[in-house]
């Protein structure tokens, strides 16, 4: 911010010194002006669609933060594209204060927290002049609105950069991220000191609890409204908050009210499968849902872009013509291979033995016959197909035409699993131009993390019993059984084998629930933050792509951007960097 103030100042100084003395004079006459704008609900309508729409930023899901962030600091993505230095060393834990992605991603959360505290300034300005009883109602779920906003913004920022999670009642005192209400005016403004990890997360669950209020009951069934945020959505968020600081008592209450009073539930496997790729958007087991759509006329990773070139990092390689691998767009990423076996997979490498060449011609009959058994007879995940697509067994649309996918673009490793990715991509027009500009709906928070969630609480407030019926729910589902009665996939103790071959995963269905569940989604990283897996982590995926994975223990926290150290001379950096 103080970047940015700074060079304002600075060109501003310039162009003065350099113009004649009638410059100041001249003015423009299609400017806004602070004194009439905003001055109107409408106008503050306005303001809030830009709110919302710093979601669209490059740094955060125009582009950034799932290929170039929680992907790499999690290890659901590996790398084909090694030509990024800076790109390798954040899939090796080993992030930089340089790191360009990053700073993207800092600048563009904080301008989100910008426009909130504009708006919300600014909704107290307008507030003397507004009469009707109506539009006092309008007023106050614009204010809901940009509460919930602002908290959503601050808890990526404390999520990210924050020094620790508090656990156990420890870690509360570490250092946060900046508490700012007020767009700053003057330099000083922007010299703002880290508050603690415990004033972050009080100030967002207070920001969350005056939202609740502003929107308790509101629903949005207007067509151009539906991604608005529900006061049931508001709900769900502020009990994930309580869960995050394990403040059970109160998760429990919150998350049991959106179970059991929200009308909200599980889409069949059927609906599922498909809704995280342009299809069944908003539907009923949709909480906060960001709201996508293809734009050709700007490309997706500016705000100015009602899409999102989130798909053109993400995006599959197809057999082209020469039998070769061909990309739908940059294709820079790929599943890493630990996670294809994290789901079950077992039915070894489609390449014949003895192969030097990726090319179709070369793949083995017996494994595509092997992977379709498997698939029909559930003896792997169905989630690894509705996360990924397998190489020279699932097919995409380029150009109309139907092709298989393939091994990975710029993998030389031919015994490397080099799937691709599926969640967030088109299913039926995966081609370069609506990689780069992608627009499915984007699901941020969803029933299926609330039941997740809540049986999480129940094993601390001493409901095993019912916290392994919450889980088995979401795995029935995934299982193509009806949810609410037992099933033969059912998990018979809070310590039964799942798919996952490592000790993480093996004997924790919980764990491996939200694992497979919401693979590919931006919760994991969290949910190793804060419960500390870091270490073991790193030890089964042991390697990306660029070099082995360097994990220490401050690397729970990324690093804050080098431009804000040095801008913001109140901003301490992170330990380890």
């Amino acid at each position: 911010m103080k970047s940015f103030l700074k060079l304002t100042f600075f060109l501003t100084l310039i162009s003065l010194a350099g113009c004649k003395e009638d410059f100041i004079d001249v003015t423009n006459p299609g400017a806004l002006s602070t004194n009439n704008y905003p001055n109107t609900l409408t106008d503050l309508e306005q303001l809030l669609t830009g709110v919302y729409g710093t979601q669209h930023s490059a740094g955060l899901f125009g582009h950034n933060i799932y290929g170039k962030g929680y992907y790499m600091w999690d290890h659901t993505a590996d790398l084909s594209w090694q030509g990024t230095p800076t790109w390798i060393q954040l899939a090796q834990n080993n992030s930089q204060p340089n790191d360009g992605f990053l700073s993207e991603t800092w600048r563009d959360t904080w301008k989100g927290v910008q426009r909130a505290n504009t708006l919300l300034v600014n909704i107290e300005k307008i507030r003397p002049k507004v009469t009707l009883e109506a539009d006092k109602k309008s007023l106050d779920l614009i204010k809901g609105q940009a509460l919930f906003l602002r908290a959503w913004y601050y808890q990526y920022l404390i999520t990210i950069w924050g020094e620790s999670f508090i656990i156990n009642n420890q870690g509360g005192d570490k250092m946060g991220v900046p508490i700012v209400t007020e767009a700053a005016t003057s330099l000083d403004q922007t010299q703002v000191p880290r508050a603690t990890v415990k004033e972050v997360w009080d100030f967002i669950i207070s920001d969350l609890k005056a939202a609740e209020t502003l929107l308790a009951g509101k629903t949005w069934p207007g067509a151009n409204e539906k991604h608005k945020i529900s006061g049931w959505g508001v709900k769900a968020a502020l009990g994930k908050a309580y869960v995050y600081t394990q403040d059970w008592n109160n998760a429990k209450t919150s998350l049991a009210d959106v179970i059991n009073n929200s009308g909200k539930s599980l889409v069949s496997f059927d609906v599922y499968k498909d809704m995280f790729n342009g299809k069944n958007e908003f539907n009923s087991e949709s909480l906060v849902e960001m709201n996508l759509n293809v734009d050709m006329t700007a490309r997706g990773n500016t705000e100015t872009s009602t899409g999102s070139s989130m798909g053109m990092v993400l995006a599959p390689t197809y057999v082209g013509d020469n039998n070769l691998p061909a990309a739908s767009a940059w294709s820079n990423v790929f599943p890493h291979a630990k996670n294809i076996a994290r789901f079950g997979f077992n039915e070894g490498h489609y390449f014949k033995a003895g192969t030097t060449q990726p090319l179709a011609t070369n793949v083995d009959p017996a494994y595509v016959t092997r992977s379709l058994q498997a698939r029909q007879a559930k003896t792997v995940d169905p989630r690894l197909w509705v996360s990924c697509w397998q190489p020279y067994v699932d097919s995409m649309v380029v150009s109309t035409r139907k092709r298989p996918l393939s091994h990975f673009l710029d993998i030389s490793e031919m015994d490397m699993e080099a799937w691709s990715f599926r969640k967030y991509l088109t299913l039926d027009a995966t081609e370069t131009e609506v990689n780069m500009a992608n627009g499915n709906n984007i699901l941020l928070l969803r029933l299926a993390d609330v039941y997740l969630l809540y049986a999480e609480t129940l094993t601390k407030t001493g409901d095993n019993a019912t916290a392994l019926e919450y889980i088995n729910k979401v795995k029935r589902r995934a299982y193509g059984y009806p949810v609410n009665g037992a099933s033969p996939v059912d998990y018979k103790s809070l310590t039964d084998v799942t798919k996952a071959p490592d000790p993480v995963l093996k004997n924790d269905p919980l764990k491996y629930e939200r694992w497979a569940e919401l693979f590919g989604e931006g919760h994991w990283w969290i949910d190793v933050r804060r419960w500390q897996l870091g270490p073991q982590e790193a030890a089964y995926y042991q390697r990306v792509r660029g070099g082995t994975i360097q994990w220490e223990a401050t690397d729970y926290a990324q690093p804050i951007p080098i431009d804000e150290i040095n801008s913001n001379t109140s901003m301490k950096q992170n330990p380890g960097y």
